[in-house]
């Protein structure tokens, strides 16, 4: 019976089960910060990609251009950045708009069915033609 005792109270390997406990826990949380990290890295590029075109636009008034020029910009992100289009110009004052789908970048395609959600974004910039 002492035997037994000690050996319940006995508290060798304890904080490798801690360790295993919280692991998932940490895990979860380092793709969550990555996810969110990814999101904000969209954001700006995406803004980029807008003021890249209001930026050429402005001096050159060539829609085809600018659209190449912040299309440069976008495809510079990698595989979670789908372009969905970038418009803009038109009269002396115009506003340029980019838009943009950021990918969830740690859900696996086989829940989703081969369709990862994503969140869509548009960013503008409003500039003027230089004369």
């Amino acid at each position: 019976m002492q035997q037994l005792k000690r050996k319940l109270k006995n508290e060798d390997g304890s904080a490798t089960i801690e360790f295993i406990g919280i692991l998932p826990l940490a895990l979860l949380l380092l793709m969550i910060i990555w996810q969110f990290i990814v999101g904000i890295n969209g954001v700006l590029v995406t803004q980029s990609a807008a003021n890249e075109y209001a930026k050429v636009y402005s001096i050159t008034q060539n829609t085809s251009e600018a659209t190449q020029a912040a299309n440069t910009i976008l495809s510079s992100a990698g595989d979670y950045l789908q372009p969905q289009g970038v418009s803009g110009g038109g009269s002396k004052e115009f506003t340029a708009q980019a838009n943009v789908n950021i990918r969830m970048v740690f859900l696996p395609s086989e829940i989703f069915g081969y369709q990862i959600p994503s969140i869509p974004y548009s960013a503008t910039a409003s500039s003027r033609v230089i004369e």
